[in-house]
C-alpha cells in the first residue's frame, strides 16, 4: 500500500480518522469521477476504494497543491456556479486519510460509486447536430478541429438549452460551441480532405458567434426563464474540439442538444468588450525574452445582467483579472486566474445573476511571459510574439455572457450552494473599504435587501435616514466577518417617501437612495 506522510498539523481539526466509507469516497466521487472514470478524459479511474489507494499519493500532491480538481479562478476573489473547488476541510479529511494508512472503514456504509451512462439529458431536442466519426491521431501535439454542422433552421430561434455530448469522452477535452452565417467556415473545411479543418484560436471566421462552451464534467446547461441565444436563420453551427496529445486512432463523433423556441426570449449575448483591439496600453506585443501587462477597460452604456465570464489567452499568458468599478465607486470582482492555463478554460457561470449598473467601467489587467522561464512558452529559445489566432500568436479577451437588465434579475439564483458560501469570500487585491450596493427591491414596498462587501471582519451597523436627517430606524452594532454580505429591512410601518440606508463601519460611511412606496 502506498503511504506518504503528510504534516501533522491538519490532524488536530479532525474529530476522528478519517476513512473511504466515512467522507473520502464522498470526495472523490462528487469532485473527480466525472473525469476519472472507464470513459473519462482523466488517466485513471476513481470509481472504487481499491482505484483511491492505487492512486493515494498522487490524489494527495493534486489535492494540496490544487491542480486538481481543474479550476483555474481564485475562489477567494469571486465564486462561480457549480465551481470544483475542494473546502480546506475535504482535504483535510483527504489528508488524514492518506497519514492513517487509507483505511476503508465499513464497507456496509460506503456510497455506491456514480454511474456515467453518457445518456443525453435533454432527452427531447429540437435541434442535434454532431460530426461525422473523425479519427483522431494525435500522437506529439494537441489539436484543435472545427467542425461545420448545418442546422437547417430557416427562421430565427431562441436556444434555451444546450448539451454537449462527446462521441468519445476518453479524447474530448473540450469543446468551444459558434454559430456561423458566413459561407468562410465551409470553405475552410472545403480544403480540407478529412472531416473539419484546424484552426487554433476560433473558427478562422470573423462572422462566428460564441455560444456555449463544454468542458468535463460539465452537464446541460439550461438559460434562466426568459432569456435565450439567439439562433440566426441559415446558420451553421461550429464546434471547435480540443484533442490532446497522445491519441492514436481513437474515433471522435461529439453531438449537440439544443431546445429551441421561436417565443420571443430576453436575448443572451456573448460578447468581449475588453479585447486585444482597445488595450490601453497597446498593441499587444511581447518582445522575445521580456514579460509585459496589458489592461483595457470598457464602459458600459445601459444596466446589464451578466450570467458568466471567461478570459481567453494563449500560450504566453500567465496571469488574467478583471473587475469593474459602478458610478458609486463600488467595485465588482469578475475573475482571477492567477496562474493561467490555456488547456483548462471555459465560461464562468455566475451563482447569482449579477446587475452591472449603467456607467460601470469593466476593467481587465493580463500579464504575459515570453521567456524561457514560462513552461508553455511555444519557441525555444523565446520569437517575438504578435497578436493573432495561431498556436504561436497571442489574445487578450473576456467574454461576458449578458442580457439587458430587468429588476428582479440579480434575485435568480444559478448555485445555491456558492451563494451560501459568499459571506466568506475575500476580495482584498481589488477592494481595500467597505461597499455598499444599491437596495433591492427599490422603491420598496414591504422589504428591501442592500448587500454590502467587507474587506476585513469590523464592527458595523445599519440606518435608516428620513430626507431632514433624522435617523429612524438602525440595527443592533455587530461585528461581521469579511466578505460578501445582505442586510434586509422591513420597510413596512415606514411612511412613503425618500429615505437614505446607510452602513457606518470604523470611519466609513456609506449611504444609498432607498424609495418607499405602499
Amino acid at each position: 500500500m502506498i503511504k506518504k506522510l503528510l504534516p501533522l498539523l491538519f490532524l488536530p481539526f479532525l474529530s476522528q480518522a478519517q476513512t473511504w466509507s466515512g467522507s473520502v469516497a464522498n470526495i472523490i466521487y462528487s469532485n473527480c469521477s466525472k473525469c476519472h472514470n472507464a470513459n473519462g478524459i482523466a488517466p485513471f479511474t476513481l470509481m472504487s476504494y481499491q482505484d483511491a489507494v492505487d492512486n493515494a499519493s498522487d490524489i494527495v500532491d493534486a489535492v494540496n497543491d490544487k491542480s486538481m480538481p481543474p479550476w483555474p479562478p481564485d475562489e477567494n476573489y469571486s465564486g462561480f456556479a457549480h465551481q470544483r473547488v475542494l473546502s480546506v476541510q475535504e482535504v483535510n479529511e483527504i489528508n488524514a486519510w492518506m497519514n492513517n494508512g487509507t483505511p476503508r472503514g465499513d464497507s456496509l456504509q460506503e456510497p455506491s460509486a456514480p454511474v456515467f451512462s453518457g445518456i443525453a439529458q435533454l432527452t427531447n431536442p429540437d435541434l442535434i447536430v454532431q460530426i461525422p466519426p473523425y479519427t483522431v491521431n494525435t500522437p506529439n501535439t494537441d489539436l484543435y478541429r472545427c467542425f461545420v454542422l448545418p442546422t437547417g433552421i430557416s427562421l430565427h430561434k431562441y436556444i434555451t438549452a444546450l448539451e454537449a455530448i462527446p462521441g468519445n469522452r476518453s479524447v474530448v477535452h473540450h469543446v468551444l460551441i459558434y454559430s456561423d452565417t458566413s459561407s468562410v467556415p465551409a470553405q475552410l473545411d472545403a480544403a480540407d480532405p478529412q472531416p473539419g479543418y484546424t484552426n487554433f484560436g476560433g473558427t478562422g471566421s470573423a462572422y462566428s458567434k460564441l455560444i456555449g462552451v463544454w468542458v468535463p464534467g460539465q452537464e446541460a446547461e439550461y438559460l434562466p426563464n426568459g432569456m435565450g441565444i439567439g439562433m440566426d436563420a441559415n446558420s451553421s453551427i461550429i464546434l471547435q474540439i480540443h484533442y490532446p496529445r497522445g491519441i492514436v486512432n481513437q474515433v471522435d463523433s461529439t453531438q449537440i442538444r439544443f431546445q429551441l423556441t421561436s417565443n420571443f426570449q430576453r436575448e443572451v449575448s456573448i460578447d468581449a468588450p475588453l479585447n486585444h483591439y482597445a488595450l490601453d496600453n497597446g498593441p499587444l506585443f511581447i518582445p522575445a525574452n521580456q514579460t509585459r501587462t496589458f489592461t483595457a477597460h470598457y464602459q458600459v452604456g445601459f444596466d446589464i445582467t451578466a450570467l458568466a465570464v471567461g478570459p481567453h489567452m494563449h500560450l504566453i499568458g500567465r496571469s488574467i483579472r478583471s473587475y469593474g468599478v459602478t458610478p458609486a465607486n463600488d467595485t465588482i470582482p469578475f475573475i482571477d486566474i492567477p496562474e493561467w492555463d490555456f488547456h483548462w478554460q471555459g465560461m464562468y457561470h455566475f451563482p447569482r445573476l449579477l446587475k452591472i449598473p449603467n456607467g460601470t467601467t469593466l476593467y481587465s489587467s493580463a500579464f504575459y511571459d515570453n521567456t524561457i522561464n514560462n513552461p508553455e512558452n511555444p519557441n525555444n529559445p523565446p520569437q517575438p510574439v504578435y497578436v493573432g489566432e495561431a498556436t504561436t500568436d497571442e489574445m487578450m479577451l473576456v467574454f461576458f455572457s449578458y442580457t439587458y437588465y430587468l429588476p428582479g434579475d440579480e434575485n435568480v439564483i444559478l448555485d445555491t450552494n456558492v451563494v451560501a458560501s459568499v459571506p466568506g469570500v475575500v476580495y482584498n487585491a481589488i477592494v481595500s473599504t467597505p461597499q455598499l450596493y444599491t437596495p433591492y427591491p427599490n422603491p420598496s414596498i414591504n422589504q428591501s435587501r442592500a448587500d454590502y462587501y467587507l474587506p476585513i471582519a469590523s464592527e458595523l451597523e445599519f440606518s435608516l435616514i428620513d430626507l431632514k436627517g433624522a435617523q429612524i430606524w438602525n440595527s443592533a452594532r455587530r461585528t461581521v466577518p469579511a466578505g460578501y454580505q445582505s442586510q434586509w429591512i422591513n420597510t413596512t410601518d415606514f411612511p412613503s417617501g425618500e429615505y437614505f440606508f446607510q452602513l457606518k463601519s470604523g470611519s466609513h460611511s456609506l449611504t444609498k437612495k432607498l424609495i418607499i412606496t405602499h
